[in-house]
């Protein structure tokens, strides 16, 4: 059935000006985009003022006009909430079975990696995440691969803001072990948390990436180290792990 609405005359030219800039690779003219959407050049101006001022667009040394950050921000959120939770599920609830421990999907918010899906383990004791909670980078499987593209400078600004909270005998508790550990992070594609949030916790995570080939999210597999130990989680875990995070990185369009 149609839909009906009442057409907000200012709104619809507004988006006719985005809609021109967007499709546009390049910067986008004044000129241009107001032959494009066929308004008075006074009007195409007012419009790109008001979506300037609120990051909808942004105006270059060159004079062309691009879309800006509030739309990047926008963007991923959408991504992270709708899409990327509706792609990495089916995996989740696959690695979940195969394992039958608990599986986390999470994200890096504010330098903390933000838990935005969960599958429980059937086990009755298990390790559980709370859905929009947040956790340390520094001790986590699910913080160390979310960091894996970041530069070992960028990593650095980020500890330094945060605190390295010695919480076992084995939490990496100064950046030179942490970028220590991110070498072999990066060169194997997946990380451990091998008791260093807690004294009976082991994970595995794995990053997933999106289209321009940036850390988007990541899936760890959790449980009490009297059930998951290193050996099993590089020779059983880790493959099927690192499969699930490819095919959502895929999905994503990702090329690797």
């Amino acid at each position: 059935m149609e839909k009906h609405f009442l057409e907000v005359q200012v709104l619809q030219r507004a988006m006719g000006v985005l809609e021109v800039i967007g499709m546009n690779a390049e910067p986008v003219s004044l000129k241009s985009i107001t032959e494009k959407v066929g308004l008075p050049k006074s009007t195409v101006y007012r419009i790109l003022s008001n979506l300037e001022s609120r990051g909808y667009v942004c105006c270059g040394n060159e004079g062309g006009y691009r879309l800006g950050l509030t739309f990047l921000t926008l963007g991923q959120k959408a991504e992270r909430g709708f899409e990327l939770k509706r792609l990495a599920r089916p995996h989740m609830a696959r690695l979940n079975q195969f394992t039958s421990e608990s599986v986390h999907l999470g994200v890096l918010t504010k330098n903390r990696v933000m838990y935005v899906d969960s599958i429980d383990s059937p086990h009755s004791i298990r390790l559980v995440a709370q859905i929009g909670g947040n956790n340390s980078v520094h001790c986590t499987s699910l913080g160390k691969v979310l960091l894996i593209t970041h530069s070992d400078e960028e990593i650095r600004q980020i500890l330094a803001e945060v605190e390295m909270e010695r919480r076992t005998h084995y939490t990496l508790v100064t950046p030179e072990a942490f970028l220590k550990e991110m070498e072999v992070v990066r060169r194997v594609g997946f990380g451990f948390d091998d008791r260093e949030s807690g004294d009976d916790c082991f994970c595995i995570g794995a990053p997933i990436y999106n289209h321009l080939g940036q850390v988007l999210a990541a899936i760890s597999v959790s449980g009490p180290v009297s059930r998951l130990s290193r050996r099993t989680a590089e020779t059983v875990v880790a493959p099927r792990l690192i499969e699930a995070t490819k095919t959502i990185s895929r999905s994503l369009g990702y090329v690797s």
